[in-house]
């Protein structure tokens, strides 16, 4: 995945330190723009395909666009993603964001004024902060150690230039269709997931599918091979893993071709400091899962520049049972579910983007598609948890049953880390290495962030090493709605920055 980064106000050569600390091996050029006042730049990556060299920047005699992420507007044509974003500012404006169909974080350069925006689900990351006076910015925050103190996340769904503050923007790009009852629903929640697919592989750079055996990778890899019956799959697992076998059934189910990757305790050690450097977070679950997905960076990579994967499925329908259950009546349930919607821009989405874009690959989302979660949000509660023992997802189980062997469709939900097996060994070190009463004696601690196990002070300390400003601590999502907030002291922000806000 590309990088962008950029500064308003008094540059200095600051740009190029920034980039710099985003820059890893496998990307290509590094692209610069701009002069007094504003600059803006690109660290490209090219994944193969018929996209095109320098898709992730564009200009004009007057204004240029730096981005992160894919657009698929029907109108597209032969423009590369820079240029749609482009076409469209100037044809509508700041208002340009809500008619992209894509997932992006994006500068614009105008005449010596500077636009950023976000995708209203927070695919794409992008954060901010000041340096003596100049705005700075960039798609990881580790751009920003030792520029800001202030570091924050750029809210998703908004645009921002300094004239006109903070503004949230409308979804234009995108409509789904009303549906009468659940066969109805069941069939367009089937037909937009294969249209997601298939226009995620038009350009035919998505070579392979990255697939834990889990049901939301395997359904994706039932689609790609539908489109693409020569597509592979890759898997990394320890020895013992639960979706290991699972991995393997769809594999030779759909009669494709299986990478497979096992790793051990070794391996988990090396890769923890990487791991945590690179999602910038300590919270519990996603150090868990970054492991795994490090390891599926490095396995892929060689091999292909561009997968799919089954991120999103989760949140958007209702797949974490083990949060949801919890629930002791209708309302908390459907409080939760919405709750792991609204964070999965700096927990899961989070973890995704730092570690593919640390090994130099991209993975696409078809459960991300803008129209799959415009349409997921219409749907009533009770078509994706089922029945007494609360089975998430259902109408996604549904509308793919006989697609693929059920005891696929129909599997209970493990996390990543557990199905790979990685969790109850990080547990064990980090127990080994930290006592209750030093978390105990931490959280007592007047400004620490509240933590919940042994394990997160173990990666915490992991994390200071590179991020030991306080701001970077509040930059951390909290996944489990059942956890204590990390910083359950501080009095949490009634809305998002108005309209009027500045940065």
């Amino acid at each position: 995945m590309p990088r962008i980064a950029g500064i308003q106000g008094t540059e200095e050569g600051r740009l190029e330190s920034m980039l710099e600390k985003i820059h890893y091996p496998g990307h290509h050029e590094v692209w610069v723009n701009g002069g007094p006042g504003v600059k803006i730049g690109c660290i490209e990556l090219n994944v193969g395909g018929d996209s095109k060299d320098g898709s992730h920047y564009a200009s004009d005699d007057r204004r240029a666009v730096v981005m992160d992420g894919r657009v698929y507007n029907s109108e597209k044509g032969s423009m590369t993603d820079a240029e749609v974003v482009l076409d469209l500012y100037k044809k509508y404006g700041h208002r340009f964001a809500g008619k992209l169909d894509g997932d992006f974080a994006c500068a614009i350069h105008d005449g010596g004024k500077l636009l950023l925006a976000r995708d209203w689900a927070g695919v794409k990351p992008l954060y901010y902060g000041h340096c003596d006076g100049s705005l700075c910015f960039g798609s990881e925050a580790k751009s920003l150690v030792d520029m800001a103190d202030d570091v924050r996340e750029f809210p998703h769904g908004y645009v921002y230039s300094r004239e006109l503050g903070f503004q949230k923007y409308s979804q234009e790009a995108v409509t789904t269709p009303e549906f009468e009852n659940y066969e109805q629903a069941k069939k367009v929640v089937k037909d937009l997931l294969m249209e997601a697919v298939e226009k995620r592989m038009k350009d035919n750079a998505v070579e392979g599918i990255l697939l834990s055996g889990g049901l939301d990778s395997s359904l994706i890899a039932y689609m790609a091979h539908e489109i693409k019956p020569d597509i592979e799959c890759y898997t990394v697992s320890m020895e013992q893993g639960q979706d290991l076998p699972l991995a393997k059934d769809v594999t030779r189910y759909l009669g494709v071709r299986h990478h497979v990757l096992i790793f051990g305790e070794q391996e988990i050690n090396e890769i923890l400091p990487l791991a945590i450097y690179h999602q910038e977070m300590y919270e519990e679950s996603c150090v868990h899962g970054a492991i795994a997905n490090f390891l599926a960076g490095r396995f892929v990579s060689p091999h292909t520049k561009c997968v799919l994967t089954g991120e999103g499925a989760d949140e958007f329908f209702a797949g974490y049972d083990g949060q949801f259950r919890q629930g002791r009546n209708p309302e908390e349930v459907a409080g939760i579910v919405d709750f792991l919607i609204r964070v999965a821009h700096n927990t899961a989405l989070e973890r995704l983007d730092r570690l593919n874009t640390a090994n130099a690959y991209e993975s696409r989302t078809p459960f991300l598609d803008a129209r799959v979660m415009d349409f997921s949000l219409k749907i009533p509660l009770e078509h994706k948890i089922h029945g007494e023992e609360q089975v998430g997802k259902w109408i996604v189980r549904q509308a793919f049953e006989g697609c693929l062997p059920d005891h696929i469709i129909y599997q209970t939900k493990r996390f990543f880390a557990q199905g790979s097996g990685v969790a109850y060994i990080m547990r064990a070190q980090a127990e080994q290495a930290i006592s209750e009463e030093e978390l105990a004696e931490f959280n007592r601690t007047e400004g620490n962030p509240y933590l919940s196990s042994v394990e997160e002070l173990y990666y915490y300390r992991i994390f200071k090493k590179t991020f030991p400003q306080p701001a970077y601590d509040r930059l951390v999502g909290r996944w489990d709605p059942l956890r204590p907030a990390f910083f359950c002291h501080l009095e949490r922000p009634k809305s998002q920055p108005s309209a009027a806000s500045a940065i």
